[in-house]
């Protein structure tokens, strides 16, 4: 499915798919009836982020990486029962 962007004065093109699809002409009206909309928000990592994953990937493909067993190990945790309460 095709997804669009929300321009300045919250103005959307309708994509060339959709367009032919339906048939549209340039000028012809359209009825907007909201059924579902679902909003495809993105997130732009810091640059020292991005070092981060980068990083991260190069250990990975050195076959440097810890697995969720030893993770929860090493964070004395188990999915099946609460952790423990610290105060």
């Amino acid at each position: 499915m095709p997804t669009v962007k929300i321009e300045p004065n919250y103005k959307v093109t309708i994509p060339k798919e959709a367009r032919e699809t339906l048939g549209l002409k340039i000028g012809e009206e359209v009825q907007i009836t909201l059924r579902r909309v679902k909003s495809l928000r993105t997130y732009t990592p810091t640059a020292r982020e991005l070092r981060s994953i980068q990083k991260g990937r190069a250990e990975y493909a050195k076959g440097k990486y810890v697995t969720l067993d030893q993770l929860f190990h090493e964070l004395d945790y188990s999915p099946h029962r609460p952790r423990k309460k610290t105060n």
